[in-house]
């Protein structure tokens, strides 16, 4: 897949993440309305040995990668939110904490109307709920699992497409 940089320095609402709706049609909903940073955390899996001989060998064998979301406030009609919400409500665990996420990357293109993108599965891991006088606050960490699947997003359409 051939790619084009757009020109300059990428600004941060060019790196785009939405919520993947459930159901029977599902749709991609933008995250991001309040916050301020959201950032991959790699957190990766770094071991250093050092021999009899005082040589030191360092090898990085993956990487446990995670988003904080904060703050994030309840609103509804968001599906997000509503999530969230849930979440809290039903004390969720296992496959119920585990959302759909889709990262577009605006500032690089594959091919007319069509950005580099992936889709992956994360637990949701609701770090706190209430807030203060400004909303009721659900702030989280997404654990990103699995592989993820790469392919193009479609702004005009808002479909995915895997590679």
């Amino acid at each position: 897949m051939a790619v084009t940089y757009v020109a300059g320095k990428a600004k941060r609402k060019d790196f785009a993440v939405f919520f993947k709706t459930p159901g029977e049609t599902p749709a991609y909903e933008l995250i991001g309305k309040g916050i301020e940073d959201a950032s991959i955390n790699p957190n990766a899996t770094v071991d250093t040995v050092n021999d009899i001989t005082g040589a030191a060998e360092t090898t990085l064998s993956g990487y446990e990668k995670s988003m904080d979301l904060d703050p994030i406030y309840i609103h509804g009609g968001e599906k997000f939110p509503e999530f969230l919400d849930n979440l809290e409500e039903t004390n969720a665990i296992l496959d119920d904490a585990v959302g759909t996420f889709l990262f577009v990357k605006m500032y690089k293109t594959s091919g007319e109307d069509a950005y580099v993108a992936w889709e992956q599965t994360a637990v949701v891991e609701l770090t706190g709920f209430g807030g203060d006088t400004k909303g009721v606050n659900a702030p989280c960490t997404l654990h990103f699992t699995g592989e993820r699947t790469m392919g193009t997003f479609n702004p005009t359409t808002k479909t995915f497409t895997a590679a």
